[in-house]
């Protein structure tokens, strides 16, 4: 009887014990591809970290996994002081095989296997000196300032779930304090060059790099957009731009004295006065002005060709726009509209 008692108050006195040592600093790369630092990344940043050392094909530790995504998210899901690391025990387990681990349960923490350096970080804690290491899942809290709560457990799921939380409160973590990103707002106006607003401008996000594909952009009522987190709406977009168009509109503000105004202007009889008349001019969009855009304009006002060769009725000013990806910043740009063939538009 009295053999027994000690087993319990032994067993007793190692839940939760807190540990004198330092957590030992490691760096693993998570199924991701994400390296995540113990010291650098989150304890020198005021960050708790739940280590739990767990393998993938673990009864207790597959049971569990759903009740420890609950707690992760209830602690800000890593956004706010906490963040959780779970790292596999056993060298057979892959990042591959912990990423089909959280792929089951849907966990959303950082996770790694051997080959992401977890394996490594569970020879070095077992051989520390902090205390045994038995059982899976495994959990240690560690506070801030490097100090560990060891062997958090408590008894069945409830009592489980009541240790975690209790350990990382103990640490002064709240979890809480979570600052939602702000929307990076982009706001647009159109101008057309006698100074009237346009609202039919076709506005497309792309990129720089060839072949990129393009997003039709929905402008709300004040001719602006949002996006919260750029690289995850749009992960297949490098250094984006956006473009501008509209359609048909061929022969709005077109007339024949608009051939007259080109007409001059090769004769040095009066040369431009407007920069957008030198962009209004080449209507034929190969870079040049010459007595083929008169050509295409006469054509098209005597209705023998329903639209410019080039397809493009518009253009503007400045052609694209490179836009800042960051989160909470306000962007606000100014574009010109010029029609093509409207040489008397200012």
């Amino acid at each position: 009887m009295k053999s027994t008692t000690a087993i319990v108050i032994l067993f007793l006195l190692i839940q939760n014990t807190s540990i004198s040592q330092n957590a030992i600093d490691f760096t693993i790369t998570d199924t991701h591809g994400n390296t995540h630092s113990l010291y650098s990344d989150y304890l020198n940043n005021g960050t708790t970290v739940l280590i739990d050392f767990f393998f993938v094909d673990c009864p207790p530790c597959n049971a569990f996994a759903p009740s420890l995504q609950g707690i992760y998210e209830e602690w800000g899901s890593g956004q706010a002081d906490v963040q959780f690391l779970s790292l596999s025990s056993k060298s057979f387990d892959s990042n591959a095989d912990v990423s089909g681990y959280e792929a089951t349960h849907g966990i959303t923490s950082p996770g790694a296997g051997e080959d992401g350096g977890a394996y490594d970080v569970y020879q070095d804690y077992v051989d520390g000196g902090f205390g045994p290491i038995w059982g899976s899942p495994f959990f240690i809290v560690v506070a801030p300032d490097g100090s560990m709560q060891w062997n958090v457990s408590g008894s069945g799921t409830a009592g489980r779930i009541a240790a975690i939380n209790a350990a990382l409160s103990a640490t002064g973590a709240t979890g809480g304090n979570i600052t939602e990103p702000e929307p990076t707002r982009i706001d647009l106006q159109f101008k057309d060059t006698k100074d009237n607003a346009m609202s039919n401008v076709i506005v497309s996000l792309t990129s720089t790099e060839a072949n990129a594909p393009s997003y039709p952009i929905i402008l709300d009522d004040n001719y602006g957009f949002e996006f919260l987190n750029f690289n995850e709406e749009y992960p297949d977009l490098q250094d984006p731009i956006l473009t501008f168009s509209t359609d048909g509109d061929w022969l709005n503000g077109v007339f024949t004295t608009d051939i007259l105004f080109i007409q001059r202007h090769l004769l040095l009889l009066q040369p431009f006065e407007q920069d957008y008349q030198f962009k209004a001019a080449d209507v034929s969009q190969d870079g040049q002005i010459t007595a083929f855009d008169m050509s295409i304009i006469r054509k098209t006002i005597l209705q023998k060709i329903d639209a410019f060769p080039s397809g493009i009725s518009w253009v503007f000013e400045p052609e694209s726009i490179a836009i800042d990806t960051s989160n909470n910043t306000q962007q606000a740009y100014d574009i010109l509209g010029i029609k093509l063939g409207d040489l008397n538009r200012h």
